[in-house]
């Protein structure tokens, strides 16, 4: 262990935060999928896209429900296994990818053009292109029924000089720019949940960063079984972590305690000063745990390097090479 107990006071709560960080991270992805808020906002990014404005339009609504009704991208959608869907819903998948988007697109856009050329020669579309069915690309680009969509594809085609792979590449690259600000919007929401969820944790659970630091630090034993199981998370990685294992042999002042136990105090404060406390000890947490696990992991296993206590013994292979420097 460390000779510098502020350090592995550091470490602790570090270690803490991580796994309440788990905690709220999982309750936020379960809301998210059961609430179906990937496919809710990739709906509305595509909606957005399509309509080409800030705000949904007619045009946008109508071709998204054309794109969302091609095979390719219902093949994408989750079975529903037998559950039973509202009246008026509809499956949305949770993401699309470009190539998928792009040719599903193309796809409605040259039935399209192939509808409004036999409508105008009922004897057989024109062929010979670089488009779906043969349809020449510039035409189906043409017939998309979004004059938005429309402008911004020609100028990717132009831009591409007319070359079908050139320009499948660059809407591919468009689709995928837009798709960025809709991950935006979803992160964006989900940590308002995540604060939500995060303040709802540490108020049930009495997280509070000011009385867990106080512990660690006057409670040389729980400090070092705390930066012991740090140090053996930073060694094996989070893929052999147990969360429910950690949290219940975890010895640290977690959860409230209402009346006089023994010796030790109730929790509930009674004065100014300590109501004062408790009030910025649970903010404190509630604010660590926003930043998210992946935060936390990567600085946890920054301090147990720093500590000396994260280093990995040396495998057979360097002990032997060692050997064989020192005998030479």
């Amino acid at each position: 262990m460390s000779s510098f107990p502020a350090l592995e006071v550091v470490i602790g709560l570090v270690f803490v935060y991580f796994v309440l960080s788990l905690i709220c991270s999982a309750v936020t992805e379960s809301i998210a999928s059961v609430r179906g808020w990937r496919a809710a906002k990739l709906e509305e990014g595509i909606k957005n896209l399509l309509s080409g404005k800030e705000s949904v339009t007619a045009e946008g609504r109508a071709l998204a429900e054309k794109i969302y009704d091609h095979p390719l991208i219902q093949a994408l959608v989750r079975p529903t296994q037998g559950k039973k869907k509202k009246a008026g819903q509809k499956p949305w998948p949770s993401y699309i990818p470009s190539r998928t988007f792009i040719s599903a697109l193309l796809d409605v856009a040259a039935a399209e053009a192939s509808r409004l050329e036999h409508a105008a020669k009922p004897g057989g579309a024109k062929a010979g292109g670089h488009g779906p069915g043969g349809l020449d690309l510039e035409d189906v680009i043409g017939a998309i029924p979004s004059a938005k969509v429309q402008q911004a594809l020609l100028a990717l085609y132009h831009d591409a000089e007319g070359k079908a792979p050139e320009f499948r590449h660059r809407a591919e690259q468009w689709y995928d720019d837009s798709m960025q600000r809709v991950s935006g919007w979803y992160r964006r929401h989900v940590q308002l949940v995540l604060w939500i969820v995060g303040a709802i944790v540490v108020v049930f659970l009495n997280v509070d960063t000011l009385k867990i630091a106080d512990t660690l630090w006057t409670d040389p034993a729980t400090r070092s079984a705390v930066v012991a199981r740090a140090d053996k998370l930073a060694q094996q990685g989070q893929s052999t972590f147990d969360v429910t294992a950690t949290v219940r042999s975890i010895e640290l002042p977690l959860g409230w305690k209402l009346f006089h136990l023994g010796n030790g105090p109730q929790d509930i404060p009674n004065d100014a000063g300590s109501i004062l406390a408790k009030i910025v000890g649970l903010i404190l947490t509630v604010a660590a745990l926003s930043l998210g696990a992946p935060f936390w992991y990567d600085l946890l296993s920054k301090f147990v390097r720093v500590s000396g206590s994260g280093g990995r013994p040396p495998t057979a292979d360097q002990r032997a090479a060692a050997e064989g420097s020192a005998g030479t």
